[in-house]
């Protein structure tokens, strides 16, 4: 170790006590900190954590957390849950020792990071899934301790003693900077992958090199390293911002921002690094995938009711001082952050907060890469809405997707009516023998049994869309590429403001053939004798309708529930799958030229909703005092009124 360091150099990543740099200051978060408001609310947060930790044992790989499975702790397997939980510890008591002067955080901080350093309490900084299924000598894990170490040990530095300056850092070498380097050398794909893994480990590493400068001889090799593969990253975003994976793992996205805004500390570059406001956009695509009361759409890995992304965007919004971004974290983020220190740290109190208006953010978008979404919803309210459409045209050339093309998801006031099922923790092999992860699992249509092609080469495409601010919005997407033995495949969605959504489903097969349309409903239906259904969640009802067009003797509506059959009932460590049976609706027919028919309306909170009704030949209305709308179907076309407009869309 580089013993002419003093401790007046630190910190110097993402806090300084050099004021003449033009970065953020302790002093800083001090007054910050002092005042009430959202960087106070943070600090409270951070401090009762470390004051906890006074409390408490070290974590160790056997500590039992909430959300740990009994295989993890059984097997002390160094998962997320464990691995971030003791991370943060580590932050929070460095943070407060920091800020308080308080020697009982340094030594909290400091037991914390000698447990991680003992091979008897975390033999290794790496899941032992991912050992054994991968077999580099460092994964995410890795990139998170080294991390999260390098920054505590740059925020205690002045008040560490020598002994133990040297101990973090010979440590870092050993279980994070050698065994990085030697999976790098082995060919680690996750080095030009450009992933969530890339910026998890990559970054982490590069983040650990600038905490530890001349301290140790390879830091600046791993901030070359990791700065040239995070610019490469942010190539990676969609034009539109869409992220690079599915939406949940969107949270990601706080990775780089961090990344650059310790590389502008590390460079004296006052500021937000101008990297940063590249994901501005990314941040809007963020606010489209998200429905009242704050959560995330559900494509993909993921799962119903998960949080909104918002820990990146205090940073952005201070960036680009963007009043809507500042609105949104204020809105959904504060309650409950993901990342208390990231955000306090990046939160801009001066930056006035203000609700996005539909002349700015129209209240439908389809956003053509990656995932494909496709976003339509009634307002910007952030607590409830009377309906959002989500539905996706993308493909599986997105890391954590699943087969699930032109899937519709749709939420009225706040509560999912027609659901993602998301997925539930990873299977150890044969994934689409799980239902999550398979059509069988996703609102669609699928042919002769088969499910949908599952690879880089097929993808869906939205052919067409249209977005009012007072109608709603329409979109077609083709999905014959992914389906076998068929020559043409295609879905048209139509979301009438307030609160009407209209399907249709259309395909033609090289020879007839079972064909099944499947919806999954937020809770168990009631199902009528001609198709129709009602869901209720929450006091809130749908009523749905599905028809099979053009058919004299159509089927009737089918209710199912879900069940892991073994052997594929167990994850990737050996923890049975949650049986949750949720439940889905079936509607079978033996074609070679079929049409199906999907309708839903919502009713308003507490309120008794009426049924659709056939009025015609391809015709249907829904008629009561809150609620009224007219659905026409032609073999060319899709008519749907109601009192906020009409769409007219054709079908051929």
């Amino acid at each position: 170790m580089n013993d002419s360091m003093t401790g007046q150099e630190h910190p110097r990543i993402l806090l300084t006590r050099d004021a003449t740099q033009g970065l953020r200051t302790i002093q800083d978060l001090e007054r910050a900190i002092a005042k009430p408001g959202v960087t106070q609310d943070l600090w409270a947060q951070i401090l009762a954590q470390a004051t906890d930790a006074l409390e408490s044992e070290p974590i160790h790989v056997h500590t039992p957390l909430p959300g740990r499975s009994a295989a993890d702790l059984e097997k002390g397997n160094r998962e997320y849950i464990v691995v971030n939980a003791t991370g943060q510890r580590v932050l929070s008591s460095a943070l407060a020792a920091l800020l308080t002067d308080d020697e009982r955080h340094v030594t909290a901080a400091v037991e914390q990071i000698d447990c991680l350093l003992n091979p008897d309490a975390w033999p290794e900084w790496q899941d032992i899934f991912h050992r054994q299924k991968l077999g580099f000598d460092a994964d995410l894990r890795t990139g998170q301790l080294a991390r999260d170490v390098g920054l505590a040990y740059d925020w205690l530095y002045p008040l560490l003693s020598p002994n133990q300056r040297s101990r973090i850092v010979e440590g870092l070498d050993a279980r994070a900077i050698q065994p990085y380097f030697s999976a790098v050398n082995a060919g680690a794909w996750w080095v030009e992958r450009m992933n969530n893994w890339t910026t998890v480990i990559v970054g982490g590493l590069g983040i650990c090199g600038m905490a530890l400068g001349a301290d140790h001889p390879q830091s600046q090799q791993l901030i070359d390293m990791a700065t040239g593969s995070m610019r490469g990253y942010l190539d990676h975003y969609g034009p539109d911002g869409e992220f690079n994976e599915n939406p949940a793992y969107g949270n990601s996205s706080f990775l780089p921002v961090l990344y650059f805004h310790a590389l502008g500390y590390h460079e004296k570059q006052p500021g937000v690094s101008p990297e940063i406001k590249t994901l501005q956009r990314h941040c809007i695509w963020c606010m489209y995938a998200t429905t009242p009361p704050g959560h995330l759409v559900s494509f993909g890995d993921g799962g119903p009711k998960y949080p909104a992304l918002t820990s990146f965007f205090p940073a952005v919004a201070a960036a680009t001082q963007d009043p809507t971004l500042q609105w949104f974290y204020t809105t959904y983020g504060t309650q409950d952050p993901q990342f208390p220190i990231w955000e306090m740290l990046w939160y801009d109190d001066k930056l006035v907060s203000q609700p996005p208006t539909v002349d700015s953010h129209p209240l439908g978008r389809a956003f053509p890469a990656h995932s494909g979404l496709i976003s339509s919803r009634s307002s910007w309210d952030p607590h409830t809405t009377p309906s959002v459409v989500f539905s996706k045209a993308g493909t599986a050339k997105v890391n954590h997707t699943h087969p699930d093309g032109g899937q519709v998801e749709i939420h009225g006031h706040g509560r999912p009516l027609i659901v993602d099922l998301g997925s539930v923790n990873y299977p150890d092999s044969e994934p689409r023998c799980y239902y999550h992860f398979s059509s069988e699992g996703h609102n669609q249509l699928t042919c002769g049994g088969r499910p949908q092609l599952w690879d880089l080469e097929h993808e869906a495409t939205c052919t067409a869309s249209a977005f009012d601010n007072d109608r709603g919005g329409w979109w077609q997407i083709d999905l014959t590429d992914l389906h076998e033995q068929v020559s043409n495949l295609r879905r048209t969605v139509v979301h009438l403001l307030p609160n009407i959504i209209v399907v249709v489903d259309e395909a033609n097969l090289d020879r007839a053939d079972d064909i099944r349309l499947r919806w999954h409903p937020g809770a168990v239906p009631s199902v009528g004798p001609a198709g129709d259904f009602r869901v209720s969640v929450e006091d809130v009802t749908l009523s749905g309708l599905v028809v099979q067009l053009d058919v004299d003797h159509p089927s009737a509506l089918v209710v199912g529930q879900h069940e892991y059959v073994p052997p594929y009932d167990q994850d990737r460590i050996g923890n049975p799958m949650p049986q949750r049976h949720e439940p889905y609706l079936d509607s079978h027919i033996h074609g070679q030229s079929v049409r199906f028919l999907s309708l839903f309306a919502i009713g308003d909170v507490g309120h008794t909703i009426a049924d659709w009704h056939k009025t015609g030949p391809g015709s249907f209305s829904i008629d009561s005092d809150d609620l009224t709308a007219a659905v026409e179907v032609t073999a060319q076309s899709l008519h749907v009124s109601g009192p906020s407009g009409r769409w007219d869309v054709e079908l051929t």
